[in-house]
């Protein structure tokens, strides 16, 4: 008999944050911190937030020698929100990351709030910020989507272009996507902070206004979209070569599939490179 892996809660790891120094060393930047801890209060503040558990291995893992590198995930739900999960990477100048995503419960038809901010050496960052929309119909857009352009709008270095090749504005992406590229971080708590705070805020107030669904099919509906969403995420999104790089291809599998996208399904490796094939066109 396979014995069940052991699971872990959030709300008590939660104690050890902010992180104080990077695992490289006192002299490097935890780039995305406040970001992090300013969600985990605000959600408190906000909702009636509950643990989510999930397995052990998946909630904490480390490398040593010339990678140094740690990553911790941390996994909510509330009576509006099926999943909130959140993880951070540090391996100090090398890689910060921050990600977050937050499922709605499918009672409600809202957009994910998708976030991934990322940081790689001195002169390399990407930030994304979205409400992931579940319907590309214009008055779903009309309705959820439009009323954020008063927010990004404040923040004209928000109005990046992300590239086609992870970016497919038909699916899953909005048209007020905040995306920044920039070769320094001077932006991050001057302009991405005080957005954020207004994307989550904005995000949590619609949520709390929305009508819940009662029709049975209607709430199918949008948990397949959901599903749909992470089968999408899984095959594209780069960061799963990151978790690969720092914590070895099985364990990187295993977070991907098990924790941050669990509705999507592996794609055997030829069908891979049919996707591959397909984004470089």
């Amino acid at each position: 008999m396979i014995a069940s892996p052991e699971l872990v809660n959030s709300a008590s790891r939660e104690d050890h944050l902010p992180y104080k120094t990077s695992i490289a060393g006192d002299e490097f930047k935890l780039l995305f911190m406040p970001f992090l801890v300013h969600q985990n209060e605000y959600m408190r503040e906000t909702l009636d937030i509950s643990d989510l558990s999930f397995e052990k291995d998946l909630s904490y893992q480390s490398s040593t020698g010339k990678k140094k590198a740690r990553i911790e995930s941390w996994c909510y739900c509330s009576p509006e929100f099926r999943k909130i999960r959140s993880t951070y990477i540090d391996a100090g100048i090398s890689a910060q990351v921050w990600n977050s995503v937050w499922y709605p419960d499918p009672k409600y038809d809202l957009p994910l709030l998708g976030i991934d901010f990322l940081s790689f050496g001195k002169e390399k960052l990407i930030c994304i910020l979205d409400f992931q929309p579940l319907s590309q119909d214009p008055e779903y857009l009309e309705k959820y989507i439009d009323p954020v352009a008063a927010i990004k709008s404040k923040y004209p270095m928000l109005d990046g272009k992300m590239s086609a090749r992870f970016y497919d504005e038909n699916q899953f992406f909005s048209r007020q996507m905040a995306f920044i590229r920039s070769d320094n971080d001077e932006f991050v708590m001057r302009d991405l902070f005080p957005a954020f705070k207004e994307y989550l805020a904005h995000y949590i107030s619609m949520i709390k206004e929305a009508t819940p669904s009662t029709d049975p099919d209607v709430i199918a509906a949008n948990l397949q979209r959901q599903k749909d969403y992470d089968q999408y995420s899984a095959e594209r999104d780069p960061a799963v070569n990151l978790f690969g790089f720092y914590f070895g291809h099985d364990w990187a599998e295993r977070f991907t599939h098990d924790f941050l996208f669990e509705y999507s399904v592996p794609v055997p490796k030829d069908q891979k490179d049919l996707t591959k094939e397909e984004k470089t066109e």
